[in-house]
């Protein structure tokens, strides 16, 4: 998309909406906007707004002071894809299928972004086509750029918009600002002799986007592998973050001040989150599924940040009650008062509102994490192993299947906050009900997976009968199969589903 383009995008106060069947509903200029700020690889306990004793978050201190904070929310995934994309859906991992390079989310199921274009709204996101993200409903991409002329335009045009907003300023390679390097790693040199900042995991940190923690690949990106652990590294790595903090903190804080005094702050609901957290070695490595080829699914890879400012700073407070990733766009849907009958059915998130005004204590017992082990760069062949987690908040189930099969682990958070003693082996049968729940879980969202692609299908089909380009559908018939097809928990695991898929298959073939 040419640079003219975009800003003619950013200006306008209509934009076709082609992927509804329904005519798009006129929306009132009073609707806020709908700002989502997502930092890559954000812990949520190297925050200083939730308590950490480092001053890494200044703005977002000030600005939590007007917006619910959120104290216990967990991310989906440990990989950016998939996280965004339940994040974007209400869904999680195992119902939309955005877990690879490979996946692609179907043009016919409907999604919020696409219900929110439908009444009225523009929607502009960071990533907007390729892989997984292409037909979520975001019509324009936004990098560092276009962000700032965002929100500058739109704050003179009355029509409301959706807006992804994404940084990587805490994702590997730890690059700090310039400015801000040094704010808390300068103490450090003054304890020893040793360079704390010249060890071999410290320099490949700030350099490569991925550190591989064992074996030796053959991969088109550039990395690191293999490299060697000094003592200390820890704690440099922990302070060179922190500064990767710092930064993020600055970037999100000028978009801010630039909405504050442009007036666009009170005309939106501002959401501030994270797509995942980070390792730093609490469990033997550095990064994520992405960055390490070794996915976890440990808390501090999953717990997130999650800040929701209402328009003139309503309902601000603090919240304890556990919450997911699936639960932001429900409760977006709840703010805007917009009917979520259409896709409620298959959203396992549930709106916050009830918990911000008191009417029940928590929204759920429960969270769900799934990843693969190679996070985006996952092989073809390697898709279908997963690492799947069921968290209430005194157990953790964790099961992981790999090629030499499957592996349980199991933790008592109440006593074990490090998940450093697997109690699986030990004291099974007091994890029976939660593993019980697990698998009742996992067979829910397989089914619901499987009732969107059968829908998606027959509707594919329909197309083609109506006489639209039958090469077009085929593909994303097919598209459906490789996607939904390759999860840990498909749809074609049950009998009855592979023999209504073959009839799909078969009428396909006779159009």
């Amino acid at each position: 998309m040419s640079r003219a383009v975009f800003l003619a995008i950013l200006s306008v106060f209509s934009i076709a909406n082609t992927l509804f069947a329904e005519p798009p509903v006129s929306t009132p200029v009073e609707k806020p906007n709908v700002i989502l700020i997502t930092v890559d690889a954000l812990r949520r306990d190297r925050m200083s707004l939730y308590g950490h004793n480092r001053k890494t978050t200044p703005h977002l201190d000030e600005f939590a002071k007007e917006a619910l904070v959120f104290e216990n929310t967990y991310a989906t995934s440990a990989h950016t894809s998939p996280a965004i994309v339940s994040l974007l859906t209400g869904q999680v991992p195992p119902v939309h299928a955005q877990t690879s390079s490979f996946s692609s989310y179907d043009a016919l199921i409907p999604t919020p972004i696409r219900e929110l274009a439908s009444r009225g709204y523009d929607t502009f996101g960071h990533f907007h086509s390729g892989p997984t993200y292409e037909n979520l409903g975001l019509v324009a991409a936004l990098h560092r750029r276009e962000i700032d002329e965002l929100l500058s335009l739109r704050a003179r045009v009355p029509r409301p918009f959706f807006a992804w907003i994404h940084t990587s300023d805490t994702h590997l390679p730890y690059r700090p600002a310039e400015r801000l390097a040094g704010e808390f790693t300068r103490h450090l040199t003054k304890k020893g002799r040793r360079d704390p900042l010249d060890t071999p995991l410290v320099r490949a940190a700030g350099e490569f986007r991925m550190i591989l923690r064992a074996g030796r690949f053959t991969l088109p990106y550039a990395h690191a592998e293999g490299v060697s652990v000094t003592e200390g590294d820890q704690e440099t790595l922990r302070a060179i973050y922190d500064e990767c903090v710092l930064s993020a903190d600055t970037k999100v804080g000028l978009w801010l001040d630039q909405m504050r005094k442009n007036g666009l702050l009170d005309r939106s609901i501002v959401i501030i989150s994270a797509d995942h957290g980070e390792e730093l070695l609490e469990h033997g490595w550095l990064g994520h599924a992405s960055t390490s080829y070794d996915g976890k699914l440990t808390d501090e890879v999953l717990k997130v940040p999650l800040i929701i400012r209402l328009p003139g700073g309503r309902l601000a407070g603090r919240y304890r009650a556990m919450t997911s990733q699936v639960d932001v766009m429900p409760t977006v849907f709840d703010l805007l008062q917009i009917d979520n009958s259409r896709l409620e059915p298959f959203q396992q998130g549930h709106s916050l509102l009830p918990v911000v005004k008191g009417t029940v204590a928590e929204s759920r017992d429960h969270v769900f994490a799934e990843t693969t082990f190679k996070g985006w760069t996952t092989p073809y062949n390697e898709v279908g192993y997963r690492v799947s987690m069921l968290r209430t908040l005194s157990r953790k189930y964790v099961s992981a299947v790999r090629p030499t099969g499957e592996a349980t682990t199991a933790f008592d958070l109440r006593s074990d906050t490090g998940e450093l003693h697997d109690q699986w082996r030990s004291k099974r049968s007091e994890y029976r009900e939660i593993q019980q729940q697990f698998t009742k879980l996992t067979n829910e969202y397989r089914d619901t997976g499987a009732k969107m692609v059968f829908a998606a299908a027959e509707m594919h089909l329909k197309a083609i009968e109506d006489g639209e380009e039958r090469a077009r559908h085929l593909r994303a018939i097919e598209n459906l199969e490789a996607t939904w097809g390759l999860e840990r928990f498909s749809f074609l695991q049950v009998p009855e589903n592979q023999k209504r898929w073959e009839a799909i298959e078969s009428r396909a073939a006779s159009k």
